[in-house]
Parts: C-alpha cells; sequence; structure tokens
C-alpha cells in the first residue's frame, strides 16, 4: 500500500461539520463484506481505524473513549464476571474489560472479521486482549446473539458505529428490551450514545428508550476530540444499582478514568430532565 502523504477529508453522514487529517499516509484499504476500511497515519494522532468514511479510532485518543465507555458500569457493578461486548473489532474495550482481573469472561460478538483481523496487524496497543485466555470472539449479529443468549451476562457493553445503515438496530427499543432479559439481575447496560453538541435529539431518544426497557435509565459523557460533535455521550441501563456510584475503587492501572473521573462524568440533573423531556435546544 503507497505511504505517500495527503489529506484525508471525514464524511461522516452524522455530523454537520467536515474533519479534515492533514499530511496523512494510506497504510491499508479493503472493502470487507460489510463496510469500507481503511488505516491511515496522522503525524499527531498516530494510527487511524476508518470504517465507511468515518474515523473510528486514533493511536492517540482512544483511550479516552474505550475506558470511559467500559469502567463506570464494571466499576458500578461490585463484582462483574461475565461480560458482553457488542461489536467493538479493533480490540479496545476488549483490552478495558480484560484489564479487571474478577472478570472471568468476556464474549466479543462483532459482525465484521476483517475488522478485527486489521486492527491485531496494525494496532499492536490495542489487540493484547485478543491474546487473554478468557476471551472469546464470535463472529455474528451481536442483536442475535443478545436475542438468544448462552448465558446472562453482568454488563453488556455496546462498542457501535454511528446508527446508520445496519448499526440503527442496535439503538432500538426492541434491541433494549431484548438486553434487559439478557443481564443478571444487577447486570447493566451501557451504548456510546452520539455527541450532546451535535445530536441531543438523538441522545434523548436513546435515553427514553432505555428508561422504558430499564428501571434506571442514566447518561455520561466525556470530551473525545477526534469525534464529530467532542461531547461524546455514553447512556446506561441498569436493572436495580446506581450507575454513578463506584462499588470498587480502581486497581488498574487507567491513563484518565479513576472514581472522581466516574462520579463528574454523569450529566446534572437539571440536564437530565431536559434530556428526557427532549428540551435541549443549544
Amino acid at each position: 500500500m503507497s505511504t505517500s502523504r495527503y489529506d484525508f477529508k471525514e464524511t461522516d453522514p452524522f455530523a454537520p461539520i467536515v474533519y479534515i487529517y492533514q499530511n496523512t499516509a494510506l497504510l491499508h484499504e479493503e472493502k470487507t463484506e460489510y463496510q469500507a476500511l481503511q488505516v491511515r497515519q496522522h503525524p499527531y494522532f498516530g494510527r487511524m481505524l476508518i470504517l465507511d468514511g468515518v474515523v473510528q479510532l486514533t493511536e492517540r485518543d482512544e483511550f479516552f473513549y474505550h475506558e470511559m465507555l467500559v469502567h463506570p458500569v464494571l466499576h458500578a457493578h461490585p463484582d462483574p464476571k461475565h461480560v458482553l461486548i457488542i461489536g467493538g473489532g479493533d480490540g479496545g474495550s476488549l483490552r478495558e474489560v480484560l484489564r479487571h482481573k474478577g472478570v472471568e469472561s468476556v464474549t466479543m460478538a462483532e459482525i465484521d472479521a476483517r475488522v478485527v483481523a486489521v486492527s491485531k496487524e496494525y494496532f499492536p496497543t490495542l489487540r493484547t486482549g485478543f491474546d487473554d485466555p478468557r476471551a472469546q470472539v464470535i463472529f455474528t449479529d451481536g442483536i442475535k446473539h443478545v436475542e438468544a443468549p448462552p448465558r446472562l451476562y453482568d454488563a453488556i457493553i455496546v462498542d457501535s458505529t454511528d446508527p446508520v445503515g445496519p448499526a440503527v438496530n442496535l439503538f432500538s427499543a426492541d434491541f433494549y428490551k431484548a438486553a434487559v432479559e439478557a443481564l443478571t439481575p444487577n447486570g447493566f447496560f451501557v451504548t456510546q450514545s452520539e455527541s450532546l453538541m451535535f445530536h441531543a435529539g438523538f441522545v434523548s431518544e436513546v435515553h427514553n428508550r432505555l428508561k422504558a426497557a430499564f428501571p434506571i435509565a442514566d447518561c455520561y459523557a466525556q470530551a473525545i476530540a477526534t469525534y464529530a460533535g467532542n461531547w461524546w455521550t455514553f447512556s446506561v441501563g441498569s436493572k436495580e444499582l446506581n450507575p454513578r456510584t463506584p462499588k470498587r475503587k480502581p486497581r488498574i492501572d487507567t491513563r484518565y478514568y479513576s472514581s472522581e473521573v466516574h462520579r463528574k462524568a454523569f450529566l446534572p440533573g437539571a440536564l437530565m430532565k431536559k434530556l428526557a423531556a427532549g428540551t435541549i435546544d443549544w
């Protein structure tokens, strides 16, 4: 693959702006059965994984996303043993779940085997979890797996692309209802749910669908520079536990997540009321 350098223009159908990454080198490109896949090298962000023209992660800042997707719900649970990841073929979420020594098994349901293969080749800092004997990767539709799970899970973590195309169903009311049944009595569900700046209406829809399915629904956020809208949200469904309160002190080596970060990441009550009412109007 040519490594000549040129600007990469991100084509994100779910964002009102365009990002241009200057001076990138194309390291890998292919059309998989499900999507267009690229790996590029950027002088500041390092290697970038791009699906259907949208940046999914960069080596420089992926830890903000993966740590904040995984650790709040796993630390709000007193003793998570069995975890399901939907998507996440790059391995970042798998890596973070497996930092929890008490976790006995992690199942990753990823539909595109090529994402896993390419990530293993080009992203060595993300691939470590694939070699862990507690990890099982199955190439299947995550929705079907949740609808007929082989076991109940203490946490279901949805590490998906934007809600366009096939990923739309991962944000549906029917999927959330199935997730409730696939969890243990004190289990957690969490999904990335787009930007509170650009997609407040969508975040509100996700929150209310979770609220209809779970006894407890909540939302927290994290700044992520390479995601359009930056103020990225994570929506949580819980069967009985409060996701805002860590049940265990972190005993893992994180770059950003901490108990203090956990508590401060959740949206304040007044904003949660607006989110539920669909009245955020900035």
